[in-house]
């Protein structure tokens, strides 16, 4: 049997829902990354898939630094994971880790497969305007419990990121959809080889032979 830990967290940053504290009533503004850190598109919006998930990997690894952590690489098939909950979420105009009542981890299905053991976590964030930003979405993130564990979780070791901008979404436009994927996988090891039978061969007994030469 595998063994599984799953933690998720969620996180509604809407216009007049969220905002950016600062420094001196914050306790965990060290842990955001200081504005251009990670360039200038952590304070951007529109920004394509690679840039937006390179920014964010950036403000994550930051804080997980800065509180003695390991960073986190970048993996394809969480990043798969998320884009796929957030377009589940859209598609079902709901914000939720269980869109249209789809299991939370049915999108780690092809993450977890193989692994004799594996944690996984998510969280997930929508905003609009400068609300969804990836620094405003990290700075919501940290300031919330289940998602700043999430973030400094030490056994995690990979990290997907899906995004989605400038979407129509439970009555508002424009609105920008962010996920964090966390994951750790122990593979199941390959079944040891069968060590092939040794057989002695029974030497062949010269019997009555003679060499001529002429």
């Amino acid at each position: 049997m595998r063994s599984a830990v799953v933690i998720v967290a969620s996180v509604l940053c809407a216009a007049l829902l969220c905002s950016s504290a600062r420094a001196d009533d914050d306790p965990y503004a060290l842990l955001l990354a200081p504005a251009g850190t990670c360039g200038p598109a952590d304070a951007q919006l529109g920004l394509d898939e690679q840039t937006a998930q390179l920014t964010m990997l950036c403000l994550t690894n930051y804080a997980r630094q800065h509180a003695g952590l390991s960073p986190l690489s970048l993996n394809a098939t969480l990043t798969t994971a998320g884009a796929a909950k957030l377009h589940a979420d859209v598609s079902c105009g709901v914000f939720s880790h269980e869109p249209c009542g789809q299991p939370f981890d049915t999108v780690f299905a092809p993450y977890t497969a193989g692994a004799s053991a594996f944690q996984i976590g998510e969280n997930i964030a929508w905003g609009t305007g400068s609300f969804g930003t990836p620094r405003s979405i990290m700075d919501a993130w940290l300031n919330s419990t289940g998602h700043r564990e999430n973030i400094l979780t030490p056994n995690f070791k990979e990290l997907g990121i899906g995004y989605l901008s400038n979407q129509a979404f439970q009555g508002t436009v424009g609105a920008v959809l962010w996920s964090q994927q966390f994951g750790t996988r122990t593979a199941t090891p390959a079944p040891a080889a069968t060590p092939k039978p040794v057989v002695k061969k029974k030497p062949h007994k010269r019997r009555g032979l003679r060499l001529r030469h002429r």
